[in-house]
């Protein structure tokens, strides 16, 4: 398996590039800014644990005081 994210500020290049994908029987999805940056955070904290420089308890501290309910969008 394959990932690849593009980042783009045209919204008509983007649909172009999602039929494409769909086109070539790729899955294919639109992000939000937000999802992008949770998907950083999961894979940042995923990173610390396997590495051994986040004990599994500091994970779960961190995921914990971490407000989801005053997020801004």
């Amino acid at each position: 398996m394959e990932t690849i994210i593009l980042k783009g500020d045209s919204e008509s290049n983007a649909r172009l590039i999602l039929e494409l994908a769909k086109k070539l029987n790729f899955k294919a999805k639109k992000l939000s800014d937000k999802d992008a940056e949770e998907m950083g955070i999961y894979y940042s904290v995923k990173e610390g644990i396997e590495s051994g420089l986040l004990e599994e308890e500091e994970k779960t501290k961190f995921l914990s005081s971490l407000d989801t309910d005053n997020d801004e969008d």
